[in-house]
């Protein structure tokens, strides 16, 4: 019970910051009036938040439920930190994104991640359940794309010169990297969420770029189709297949 507690005030304090910085930030401007500030190609339309109205939910039910099944106490209690962890880390990248320190703030997600990341791989394999690992991986793909962005955010605000490559490319090199991730999960992991956001946050990208940057959208979009086919052939593939002892 108390474990719970912890993570639900965790979350409750991670989505109140979140939500402050985007409507009434405490630590400086919206946090999308600072993402607009630069001309940066790879960067979603601000519509793309509003996958967390999905995503949120499902945390609320992860917390109720514990973090899931585990098969001892001690795998229980390490979910928790984790994701307590998690929480705080969020809290201070959206601080430091307010205060408009992009190394601070690009280093505070590289850790987020990596604690994100040792939470998803505590849950077996393949096993993915709505109370279990599918918010965290979520909320994982989430902000796997987001690190990308502020990535690139950073180098336009240091004036990266991009080694002789436009900002175009650079887009389309990066978007092919978070497709080639989300395929990864989708295969060795069978894990639709990952894949799922990273859809969604693709379509984003050909959303806010549109015909300014033709390529880029083109990418997004064929990208976004191509992870939504596999995710079809493998459903199918794995109706078909037999189960096995691993899975």
């Amino acid at each position: 019970m108390i474990r719970k507690l912890l993570m639900g005030i965790a979350l409750i304090a991670a989505v109140g910051f979140h939500a402050s910085a985007m409507f009434m930030p405490a630590f400086g401007r919206p946090a999308g009036e600072i993402a607009a500030r630069l001309p940066v190609v790879f960067m979603p339309s601000i519509y793309s938040t509003l996958i967390l109205i999905v995503l949120v939910p499902l945390l609320g039910l992860y917390v109720l439920r514990g973090g899931g099944q585990a098969d001892r106490p001690s795998t229980a209690n390490l979910r928790a930190a984790l994701f307590i962890a998690a929480s705080i880390l969020h809290i201070i990248e959206l601080i430091t994104w307010q205060e408009e320190r992009f190394v601070l703030f690009t280093a505070s997600e590289v850790a987020m991640l990596a604690v994100l990341a040792a939470l998803y791989f505590t849950y077996p394999k393949k096993e993915n359940r709505l109370s279990g690992r599918v918010p965290i991986s979520g909320i994982f793909s989430y902000f796997f794309f987001s690190l990308l962005v502020a990535i690139h955010y950073t180098l336009e605000e240091n004036d990266w010169g991009g080694l002789g490559l436009s900002d175009a490319l650079w887009a389309i090199i990066t978007l092919t990297f978070a497709a080639a991730a989300a395929l990864h999960f989708l295969y060795h992991h069978k894990d639709d969420m990952f894949a799922g956001v990273f859809v969604w946050m693709s379509l984003m990208v050909a959303a806010r770029n549109g015909l300014d940057e033709p390529l880029v959208s083109a990418a997004s979009l064929f990208l976004a189709g191509a992870v939504i086919t596999w995710m079809i052939v493998s459903r199918r593939q794995g109706q078909k297949a037999p189960r096995t002892a691993e899975d």
